[in-house]
């Protein structure tokens, strides 16, 4: 990962989570703290599924970075400012994916499955990061802003995976239902059920 790909990422991140925290100009008050849990549990949630995407496709042997959308970013921050705080648009990136070169330098484009399977990635994680979340709540003693960050770190990255699993471009879940409808539909039933669980 070279550096402006890591500057994208942490720039993403920390509108992300001024995005999250900002409830209006009569509230600054609380924005330190609400910026403190929206980095540690928003942020951390949307990086682990870009690079969830961006590893699954190395494996894959394509070239994959994640690349700001700036005209995105912006959209949040204004979008945030005019309604205190009340309407999210967060659009602050991907992970792009260049097919796989072969010896004879010819582009070896990513089959369905394998295309399906970086999408999985990305709503894996966040189920993995919701989980882990979980357990430290009920196994681990803990309180105040831990809790609170723990609390809101399972429900957004169980937000985050249910969302992206709808079959609509460019939604992961668009490239697992037009590989494997059957597996679209267990993971996305499986996902309600853990969502409204938890």
């Amino acid at each position: 990962m070279d550096s402006q790909e890591i500057k994208e990422l942490v720039v993403s991140a920390v509108v992300l989570a001024f995005v999250f925290a900002y409830q209006g100009i009569g509230n600054l008050s609380v924005l330190p703290t609400m910026f403190i849990v929206s980095l540690l549990s928003i942020s951390i949630a949307f990086i682990f599924h870009e690079l969830a995407h961006r590893t699954i496709a190395r494996y894959y042997g394509c070239y994959a970075r994640f690349q700001m959308w700036s005209f995105g970013l912006k959209v949040a921050l204004l979008f945030a400012i005019l309604t205190n705080g009340n309407f999210v648009f967060a659009a602050p990136g991907a992970v792009v994916i260049y097919p796989r070169i072969d010896l004879w330098g010819s582009q070896q484009p990513i089959t369905k499955k394998e295309s399906a399977i970086i999408s999985l990635g990305g709503p894996g994680m966040n189920v993995l990061l919701a989980v882990v979340s979980f357990a430290l709540i009920h196994l681990v003693a803990v309180g105040g802003i831990i809790q609170t960050i723990l609390t809101y770190s399972m429900k957004i990255n169980l937000w985050l995976a249910l969302f992206n699993m709808i079959p609509i471009p460019p939604l992961d879940g668009s490239k697992i239902f037009g590989w494997n409808r059957k597996i679209w539909a267990v993971v996305f039933i499986l996902l309600l059920v853990l969502f409204f669980v938890l």
